[in-house]
C-alpha cells in the first residue's frame, strides 16, 4: 500500500539469474547485471522520497534522479539516461501526455502511477506510449516487479486498473450488433489460459511461475495470442479478455486443440 511506501518498510527483492562468484583460483566469474536506471517524478515530495525508499530496496534497481515537474523530468532523462521513468499522474492532460510521448522517443519506458479514477488522462498516457499502469494502493514488491518488467519490454497493467479502461474505451469501435468490436482469431486452450493471466495483471515472470513454464515459452504464447486477435499489446489484451469474458457477453474465441 502507499503506506508501506512512504514507510519505507518493503521487503528486500532479489531479482535476476544468480552471479557467479570467482575464487582468484582460474574460475570464471559472470558479472552482475547493470542495474535498472529510474528516474522519478511526481510534484509530491513526500511520495517521491516513498517511491525512492522503495525502489532502493532492490539490489538490481537504482534511482538515477527525481523531478517535481515535465520539464525537470526531461533535462534529467536527458542527462541521466533512465531505462525507466516512474510519473505520479498528480500533474493532468496534456502535460502527462507530452512528457509520456517525449519520454519514449528517447527511448526511455514508462511506468504510471495512479490514484484511482485517473480516467482519461490516463488513456491519453498509454495511447502516448507509457508501458504500464499501477495504483498508488500497489504493493511495494509489486511496484518493483512492475518496473523490471517494463524494463525488459513488457507492458505492465494492475488488474485493478482494468475496469476503468473499459469503462473509458467502451465508446470504441462497435460490432454490427452494437457491442464492442472483437477479433473471431481461435485461441488454443493454453493460449486463453495465459491470456487471462494476462488480463489479471501478472507479469511474464509470474505467469511462469503460475504455469511451471519458461518466460520464453510464455512470450511466445502472447505472441501468437496477439496475432490471432489483431492486437497490438498486452493492454489490448487485457482489454479484449475482459470485454469477451463479462457475464452474458458471449463473444469470447473458443478454445481450439494444439
Amino acid at each position: 500500500m502507499i503506506g508501506d511506501l512512504l514507510l519505507g518498510t518493503a521487503e528486500d527483492a532479489t531479482g535476476g539469474d544468480p552471479v557467479l562468484s570467482g575464487s582468484g583460483d582460474g574460475v570464471l566469474t559472470q558479472p552482475a547485471a547493470a542495474p535498472v536506471r529510474v528516474l522519478i517524478c511526481d510534484d509530491h515530495e513526500v511520495l517521491r522520497h516513498g517511491l525512492r525508499t522503495v525502489l532502493l530496496r532492490a539490489p538490481d534497481l537504482t534511482v538515477v534522479g527525481e523531478a517535481a515537474g515535465a520539464a525537470e523530468a526531461l533535462a534529467l532523462a536527458t542527462s541521466t539516461r533512465p531505462d525507466v521513468t516512474v510519473i505520479g499522474l498528480g500533474a493532468h492532460g496534456p502535460v502527462v501526455q507530452e512528457l509520456v510521448r517525449a519520454l519514449t522517443t528517447m527511448g526511455v519506458r514508462v511506468v504510471l502511477l495512479g490514484e484511482p479514477g485517473a480516467g482519461s488522462d490516463l488513456i491519453d498516457a498509454l495511447q502516448a506510449g507509457a508501458s504500464g499502469y499501477v495504483h498508488t494502493t500497489v504493493t511495494p514488491q509489486r511496484l518493483i516487479d512492475g518496473v523490471r518488467a517494463v524494463a525488459q519490454g513488457e507492458t505492465v497493467l494492475d488488474a485493478a486498473a482494468t475496469g476503468e479502461l473499459l469503462h473509458r474505451l467502451d465508446d470504441g469501435p462497435r460490432s454490427a450488433d452494437g457491442g464492442p468490436a472483437t477479433h473471431s482469431g481461435p485461441l488454443t486452450a493454453r493460449q486463453q489460459t495465459v491470456s487471462r493471466l494476462v488480463a489479471e495483471g501478472l507479469t511474464n515472470a509470474e505467469i511462469a511461475d503460475r504455469l511451471n513454464v519458461s518466460r520464453a515459452t510464455v512470450k511466445g504464447h502472447i505472441t501468437v495470442a496477439l496475432r490471432r486477435l489483431g492486437l497490438r499489446d498486452r493492454t489490448q489484451l487485457a482489454i479484449h479478455l475482459h470485454r469477451s469474458t463479462r457475464p452474458g457477453d458471449g463473444r469470447g474465441p473458443g478454445p481450439t486443440r494444439g
